[in-house]
């Protein structure tokens, strides 16, 4: 895995004018005076981890999608936001459900078919995870600042895929070196899963720790869950996976020693 905090959307042809969304787009009207957020109810130890609480976010010219509330989980969904002069709006990939393990709802995620203008058709697998999607400057920002080194990342799923396609779950633990401009890896897990889970079924991934940099405290945390593990985050114009294959995930969380 590429161990900046970011990667860049590469071959991205739709994003090529994304800088002049604002001059195609009329002025919005000025903003009303925005609500408080919302209380996180929450008491696991990823914030918003229970996946209970679930938020609009409006860019202001219409466009409305749902984000998991806390700000460190994050998903695809601002896809949404791009105009039809560049094939817009992008799928909606993570939704809120009520079909959940346990609390008021869990994330659904789904792979689903983008057509952007002037491309070709795009896979984009529903992701969820300690991610955000920055379209105006056409880069996934991934990781979040962490300081903990936990022994595992637990959770619940269910898995219905498509045509043997595979949902991926994975966590790094990074330190950044100063001395050669770079995230390290401390600490990591990946697993994916490549059959039907119908029911609710627990994970628990121990993370691998390389003894090297055993005296070094993090300072972030990448997290991804996919319904689709052919992703590719260097360039979502070349994922891999089915339309359709559906992940849901509920209750995260770290094992910390």
């Amino acid at each position: 895995m590429n161990s900046k905090i970011y990667y860049r959307f590469f071959q991205l042809i739709f994003f090529a004018g994304i800088i002049l969304i604002s001059s195609c787009k009329k002025d919005p009207e000025p903003e009303p005076i925005p609500e408080p957020p919302p209380v996180l109810t929450c008491n696991l130890n990823i914030t918003g981890g229970c996946l209970d609480q679930w938020a609009n976010v409006d860019d202001g010219y219409g466009n409305v999608w749902m984000e998991p509330v806390g700000g460190f989980l994050g998903t695809l969904n601002q896809l949404y936001s791009l105009p039809a002069s560049l094939g817009g709006p992008g799928p909606l990939t993570v939704d809120s459900t009520i079909d959940k393990y346990s609390g008021i709802y869990a994330a659904k995620l789904t792979t689903k078919m983008f057509s952007p203008t002037g491309t070709n058709n795009i896979l984009i697998p529903g992701l969820l995870g300690a991610a955000n999607l920055d379209i105006a400057n056409q880069t996934i920002h991934i990781g979040k600042p962490y300081t903990q080194k936990p022994t595992s990342f637990q959770g619940y799923f269910k898995y219905a895929p498509v045509n043997g396609d595979s949902a991926l779950i994975e966590v790094y633990i990074h330190k950044y070196n100063v001395a050669l401009h770079k995230r390290d890896t401390i600490g990591y897990v990946r697993k994916t899963y490549n059959t039907t889970v119908s029911n609710y079924t627990a994970f628990n991934l121990a993370l691998n720790y390389n003894p090297a940099y055993a005296s070094l405290t993090p300072d972030s945390v990448s997290i991804l869950m996919v319904s689709s593990a052919g992703i590719n985050l260097n360039s979502l114009q070349n994922c891999v996976g089915q339309v359709g294959s559906t992940l849901w995930i509920d209750e995260v969380s770290f094992i910390l020693p």
